[in-house]
């Protein structure tokens, strides 16, 4: 018996949000691996990305958060709502779900559930029923229109989800829900957490917010029971760097056993503990690297937690780390940083033989702390930077708005979260919001980036050490491929900081000087720029050089031209990379339009 299983329930992720979900080959491969490393239930609720939302309007950019996470009603359908969402789409996830739940089944697994929840509904759906409108669950300064989640405490919105919960639950052994709220597309009435601040309509004000989430959740055991099960349920509004929202805290005394509100039960502990080394929004898209030393340290607290649930996140990995550091975790649990550095060892021997061992340890330690460097640029991830603001592949240009159609219909269309071209064309407006700015954040930000490229240049070292002898050599050379892609796109934001803090600092209404006299010197803006824009174009060809005839192996891709969107890059990039580096060599000289130059 693993030492783990005094949790009641094991929960392993095998499909991340922003993946091609629809792969059941994958998530079989996947989920035998789970059960066989002690897994007892599998979520299953990962839906494929409902494109429709946010193609409603296009110019909106605020859908995208919703468009990713997955909703009750993006799998079942009530009678209610059948004239307003997309039965087809709804459809698909849900015999998505029950392909899943068998596979599961075929390894003795049960099923688990996550969701965004009350998620938004179309405004078509509160023209007609105005007393289903909750609250507004936009953000107000990333959406160009209103968005209302349903009111948590209409008796015909709550009948809705018991229906639609009981028909899911007919069809998947779900045990465990939770629900991500007041981020993405959701929100609770009158919640200090809505991001339009607490809002609502005036039926429900006076209802205590502790009834009001006593009450959903326990539509949703009901539903659940309807169907014969009784589920785990729990609910998080503390996200990122948002305030906690403690008034939410006061439901904790209240709660009926099994269920989670922020972390706490009704005896005022964790109902689950989390295992999750964050790739998403730390170094994806690019793939495959290894965040080992995070993942064991982050098990350590969950086994020493008196959480009754774990659950542990996954993402590819060439080495099977996720499963088998679980594996040999729960043989031999972990008391301290020696201890999990043993471990590693032990699983490094087993990956690459025993004379690599160590070299494979501290190329994972160099991993490790170019992490932590890099999350002191509070930039959260290059998915937002190099993704979302496309800024792996759009030009850095003097005079965007001079750029023609096909300088940018590439990019333009799929940057996040810009209201107007102005937000659209600064380089650091990141979903509408400005983590790095100035001449000393810049500074700050960049020396974090420097840090943590020299420990990933360490760890690519390493592994080309380790490929001189470890029979897997090729395995070990592609990883460190990775890693050298890595610095590319940690290189590519040090430039766009860089550049957007010139343009910052110019005046553009300012002509600038041309002067006979001689010998006279550029100003050191034209000089900056001239030196940054041939080193991202170099950067960019380099970028080209390890991704070209292998792009699926080095990036998180969409799964075809056409479905690329905010959060995947196009299989095409090679292509779009090329016109990057054509487009900033065509517009080379703009800075001369701007800036003093050199007469000597």
């Amino acid at each position: 018996m693993k030492k783990f299983m005094k949790k009641k329930m094991t929960v392993f992720q095998i499909t991340p949000l922003n993946t091609d979900v629809t792969d059941l080959k994958k998530f079989e491969t996947y989920a035998a691996r789970a059960a066989k490393a002690g897994a007892t239930h599998i979520i299953v609720t990962e839906v494929e990305k409902s494109r429709w939302i946010w193609e409603r309007d296009l110019s909106d950019p605020y859908p995208n958060w919703g468009m990713l996470n997955s909703a009750l009603f993006k799998i079942i359908v009530p009678k209610e709502l059948k004239s307003y969402l997309p039965q087809d789409y709804a459809d698909r996830n849900f015999a998505l779900i029950k392909k899943r739940c068998a596979i599961l089944k075929k390894y003795g697994l049960k099923a688990a559930a996550y969701f965004a929840e009350p998620f938004y509904l179309p405004e078509e759906v509160y023209r007609d029923h105005p007393d289903w409108r909750g609250p507004r669950c936009d953000h107000p300064r990333r959406a160009t229109n209103y968005y209302y989640s349903p009111c948590m405490d209409n008796p015909e919105v709550l009948a809705m989800y018991r229906s639609a919960m009981k028909r899911l639950c007919e069809a998947a052994e779900i045990d465990y829900v939770y629900l991500h709220t007041n981020d993405c597309g959701a929100g609770i009435c009158h919640s200090t957490g809505l991001y339009d601040g607490p809002n609502g309509p005036e039926s429900c004000k006076n209802i205590p917010l502790a009834q009001r989430i006593l009450g959903y959740f326990r539509v949703f055991r009901q539903g659940a029971a309807d169907a014969g099960r009784d589920i785990f349920i729990e609910t998080n509004s503390n996200i990122g760097f948002k305030a906690d929202e403690s008034v939410m805290d006061a439901v904790w005394p209240l709660l009926d056993d099994g269920m989670a509100v922020n972390f706490k039960n009704n005896k005022g502990l964790p109902l689950s503990s989390l295992v999750e080394v964050n790739h998403e929004f730390t170094y994806s898209p690019v793939r495959c690297i290894p965040s080992y030393f995070e993942y064991l340290r982050q098990l350590q607290a969950a086994f020493e937690s008196e959480s009754t649930i774990l659950k542990v996140y996954t993402y590819d990995d060439d080495l099977d780390g996720f499963f088998t550091l679980y594996e040999m975790f729960c043989e031999h649990p972990t008391r301290s940083f020696a201890d999990r550095a043993a471990l590693l060892k032990k699983f490094a021997a087993k990956v690459a033989g025993a004379r690599n061992a160590g070299a494979l340890v501290d190329a994972w330690q160099a991993i490790d702390t170019s992490l932590k460097h890099f999350l002191d640029t509070c930039i959260e991830g290059f998915s937002w930077t190099s993704v979302n603001q496309r800024l792996i592949n759009r030009p850095f240009v003097l005079f965007p708005e001079e750029l023609d159609e096909d300088e940018k219909s590439y990019w333009r269309p799929y940057l996040f979260q810009a209201v107007d071209e102005k937000q659209a064309n600064d380089l650091l407006n990141n979903q509408n919001t400005s983590f790095v700015r100035g001449y000393y954040a810049v500074f700050l930000a960049s020396k974090c980036l420097q840090k943590m490229r020299t420990q990933v240049e360490t760890a690519r070292k390493l592994y080309l050490k380790v490929a001189e002898t470890a029979e897997n050599a090729d395995l070990f050379r592609l990883a460190a491929d990775r890693l050298s892609l890595l610095n590319c796109f940690a290189k590519n934001y040090l430039h766009a900081m860089k550049f957007q803090d010139i343009v910052d600092s110019t005046d553009y209404s300012e002509e600038p000087e041309i002067s006979p006299q001689w010998p006279l010197d550029a100003d050191p803006r034209l000089l900056e720029y001239e030196r940054l824009t041939r080193a991202e174009i170099d950067n960019t060809y380099e970028i080209i050089r390890l991704i070209e005839g292998r792009e699926r192996e080095m990036l998180l891709l969409a799964p075809t031209a056409a479905l690329e969107d905010i959060f995947w890059l196009s299989p095409e990039i090679t292509g779009q990379l090329r016109v990057k580096a054509n487009t900033m060599l065509n517009h080379q000289l703009d800075g001369k339009r701007l800036y003093r130059t050199n007469n000597k």
